[in-house]
């Protein structure tokens, strides 16, 4: 599921999850499909795997959450921060190093 969504693949994403892959499968790192998502910045992608039930509020082993990642990486696009935050995002969700995204947001004037 990470591949498809790192190949912005929404086709082959959505196969996967109708046959009854997680929305939450974690990688190594804690990342999971819908962080991978807001990292790069796909929109459909994010839009299926919440529609799966995918954790909106998930956290890496940093403690990045899919909306921190996608301040970090909007680049003032604003779409995938408005769907996260949509579907209960928690902009005031601390990260381990205390940073959250509305701080990050501020930080790198985005």
């Amino acid at each position: 599921m990470h591949a498809a969504v790192m190949a912005d693949d929404v086709a082959a994403l959505k196969d996967l999850l109708t046959r009854g892959d997680a929305p939450d499968a974690r990688d190594h790192l804690g990342f999971t499909p819908l962080h991978l998502a807001a990292q790069q910045w796909s929109v459909p992608a994010a839009e299926a795997l919440l529609d799966a039930g995918a954790t909106v509020d998930a956290e890496n082993s940093f403690g990045n959450t899919p909306l921190f990642v996608a301040v970090f990486n909007s680049n003032g696009r604003g779409e995938l921060i408005d769907l996260l935050r949509s579907h209960g995002a928690d902009p005031f969700h601390a990260n381990k190093s205390g940073q959250t995204p509305v701080r990050l947001a501020r930080l790198i004037a985005n």
